[in-house]
């Protein structure tokens, strides 16, 4: 007999944008999908996104009432678009930078999209969160070029978590980026916050 999941009562819905990044072809709008619809939906035929498509996605932070709906910009990675996708950006200090593991030079595109998102802040001042993700590591080894060690230390020295995924049913992890996003979120405003109760105590 399968026991019934009581449904959680939400408290609280805050929203955090996300710019999801990486070059065309890596399985950007593959992850989403995959997230979105719990492991439902895989686009099997490849479809190039044009400029910057919104999904929006719900997230329960784990151990909390809290819900984090994910305004997911699911940005082109194409070079026609490259010039234009950054107006889309205004606001966004969370990214999700997809590479797959079978091209070294999706990896070290990663860098310069990283670069990009941090230049299109109009904040300056406050930091870019986000996390790298790895995906297709359901391919042979003989197929991947990056080695997962490499990525990780990359991440590590600039801030941002790490995930191997995959996206190809029946899946790797691919929830796991986008919990550490709402979580990450849900954790910097709790600490807002607090320090704005604090400052208010002490007025």
């Amino acid at each position: 007999m399968v026991k019934a999941v009581k449904p959680i009562d939400i408290t609280a819905t805050l929203r955090c944008k996300v710019a999801v990044v990486g070059e065309a072809s890596i399985g950007k709008s593959s992850l989403v999908s995959m997230f979105t619809s719990k492991g439902s939906k895989f686009n099997k035929n490849y479809v190039m996104t044009s400029g910057v498509e919104v999904v929006v996605a719900p997230v329960v932070v784990p151990d909390t009432t809290v819900q984090v709906e994910l305004y997911l910009l699911d940005t082109a990675g194409n070079e026609l678009y490259k010039d234009q996708i950054s107006q889309y950006w205004n606001g966004v200090y969370y990214a999700i930078l997809v590479f797959d593991v079978s091209s070294m030079e999706s990896f070290e595109a990663c860098k310069a999209w990283y670069e990009l998102l941090k230049s299109a802040r109009p904040d300056r001042e406050r930091p870019l969160r986000g996390v790298l993700v790895a995906n297709k590591v359901d391919l042979p080894p003989q197929r991947q070029q990056v080695r997962l060690d490499m990525a990780q230390e990359w991440a590590t020295n600039n801030g941002l978590d790490f995930f191997d995924v995959s996206a190809a049913p029946p899946g790797k992890d691919y929830e796991a980026p986008f919990t550490c996003i709402a979580t990450t979120f849900y954790r910097n405003y709790e600490d807002k916050v607090a320090a704005f109760q604090d400052a208010c105590r002490n007025y």
